[in-house]
């Protein structure tokens, strides 16, 4: 006979901050389950991808998007998102992969912990950019191109990180 404990039914989960380090829920921690939905642009033509920082971790940039409210729609979230993160023209085409994981994060800007089911699309920007120039976005925030030789050198949300390189290895650019 095994100990009730051994017959919980109880899922084992890692959170992590952005910054990627392990954070331990206390007993009278929020934990909730959240989508979210993330657009990985692509600048074909000048090898670079759109980031944004939030005005609470402005050293730690990472790909626009972010929850899907109840009566949304993964596309119309992604829309959202982007307008209120970036404030360019959602001028894509795509998207053209995805990249989904659920990952334990904690939400240090709200003291709570998520279960996130997070899909990481890739887009193609067909314009071209000026890279490492950053703007404020409506949330207090940046946005800005950056090149993808640079992504290494960045702090990137650790989360994000994970979606980048596949995504970016399933991407054939243009020549220039």
């Amino acid at each position: 006979m095994h100990p009730e404990s051994d017959c919980a039914n109880t899922m084992s989960i890692t959170f992590y901050d952005r910054w990627g380090n392990v954070v331990t829920p206390y007993a009278q921690s929020t934990i909730k389950s959240r989508r979210g939905v993330f657009a990985l642009v692509v600048a074909i033509y000048d090898n670079a991808i759109m980031l944004s920082a939030e005005a609470c971790a402005p050293d730690v940039p990472e790909l626009p998007g972010g929850g899907i409210e109840d009566d949304e729609t993964p596309d119309q979230a992604m829309e959202r998102e982007w307008a209120e993160e970036v404030g360019i023209a959602f001028n894509v085409k795509g998207p053209f992969e995805r990249f989904q994981q659920v990952r334990g994060f904690y939400a240090d800007d709200r003291k709570e912990f998520w279960i996130y089911d997070q899909t990481f699309r890739l887009y193609h920007f067909p314009d071209h950019v000026i890279i490492g120039q950053k703007w404020l976005n409506s949330e207090g925030g940046t946005a800005g191109w950056e090149a993808i030789a640079s992504l290494p050198k960045l702090s990137i949300n650790s989360a994000h990180w994970c979606a980048i390189p596949t995504l970016l290895s399933r991407l054939a650019l243009p020549n220039t």
